[in-house]
């Protein structure tokens, strides 16, 4: 977009409010936009959606990183989840509830340690993004055990 340059101070208080109301026309017009896009996103919980693109094989900010992070985990979380629903129908009830019970403990293990582990960085930008990366691999640990239950009770 190109603008003359105008000599007269009118002539440029008129040129600025022009400016404006465009720019109010475009936020006008975006907004409604971006709610459209947006919301089904943040409907389903989802942030990372609405990010910006990041390539998380080299990321290069701690925005990145978190974005990376963040992602990681929840690619683990839905494994987990996974697994989880295949293996305990498969079990009988004791050890059905051994499992919830055992599933209950982890969780707050994997919380507390992954917080214990964030704190080397304690007010720092990288404190989320060790934290996220902690509930990454351990949930990542998480999927292997599972896995390894489902497999003994499917060769039963």
């Amino acid at each position: 977009m190109k603008f003359e340059v105008i000599g007269t101070t009118h002539k440029q208080g008129y040129l600025t409010m022009t400016l404006r109301s465009t720019l109010q026309k475009v936020a006008l017009i975006s907004l409604p936009i971006l709610g459209f896009v947006a919301a089904p996103n943040i409907a389903r919980g989802n942030s990372f959606e609405i990010a910006q693109k990041v390539n998380c094989n080299t990321p290069q900010t701690t925005y990145e990183m978190k974005v990376c992070a963040g992602q990681s985990y929840e690619k683990a979380d839905k494994k987990l989840n996974q697994v989880y629903r295949q293996l305990k129908p498969k079990l009988v009830i004791s050890q059905q509830n051994k499992l919830v019970n055992a599933q209950r403990a982890w969780i707050q293990f994997r919380d507390k340690s992954c917080k214990f582990e964030g704190d080397f960085a304690e007010g720092g930008t990288l404190q989320p993004v060790i934290e996220m990366n902690c509930l990454a691999d351990v949930t990542e640990q998480r999927v292997k055990d599972l896995q390894r239950y489902l497999e003994i009770v499917n060769n039963r």
